[in-house]
């Protein structure tokens, strides 16, 4: 997890069936000291800290398995929790459409001979979006020991696994 991503993912097979992983995963988070939390709603299985480790940053673990043959695959997504993604994916959206109005806004204002203040909107959604990434980096630096916690979780209960990158 070298790499600066805002939702890392990563994949990785194991012989045992699907059935098997995921009664392995909810033995281990009934064993598992530290307290992580799981949900298992198929096809999914969501891994969290649990409630009172927990804050703002605090990551999920999603696992999507998917048997393939002789092998099963695991899919893991580590980012944010799906209600602060949701936050942030709007952040986004609302930033990039104050860019394409203003840019519409500026064009015609333009067209029509007409004072182009349309186009200022243009940079302050650019500097949404820079501000909306940075925050995102920095609310992961603070959930990157929690992030470890999940990740070497699902390599110690699934030991057997040959990573695929």
């Amino acid at each position: 997890m070298n790499k600066v991503q805002i939702r890392p993912r990563y994949t990785f097979s194991t012989q045992l069936k699907k059935e098997e992983v995921i009664e392995k995963l909810k033995e281990a988070l009934e064993k598992d000291a530290s307290g992580l939390n799981g949900k298992f709603v198929k096809p999914l299985v969501v891994i969290s800290t649990n409630e009172t480790d927990q804050h703002f940053w605090s990551p999920e673990l999603t696992l999507d398995i998917e048997e393939k043959g002789s092998e099963t695959e695991i899919r893991c997504t580590l980012g944010p929790r799906s209600s602060l993604w949701t936050m942030f994916a709007t952040f986004y959206g609302f930033s990039v459409l104050i860019g394409v109005a203003g840019l519409i806004l500026g064009f015609s204002q333009l067209t029509l001979g007409m004072n182009t203040y349309g186009f200022w909107l243009v940079p302050v959604s650019i500097i949404l979006l820079i501000s909306a990434y940075g925050i995102a980096l920095a609310g992961q630096k603070l959930a990157y020991e929690q992030m470890l916690e999940l990740r070497s979780f699902i390599k110690r209960t699934l030991k057997d696994q040959h990573s695929k990158n």
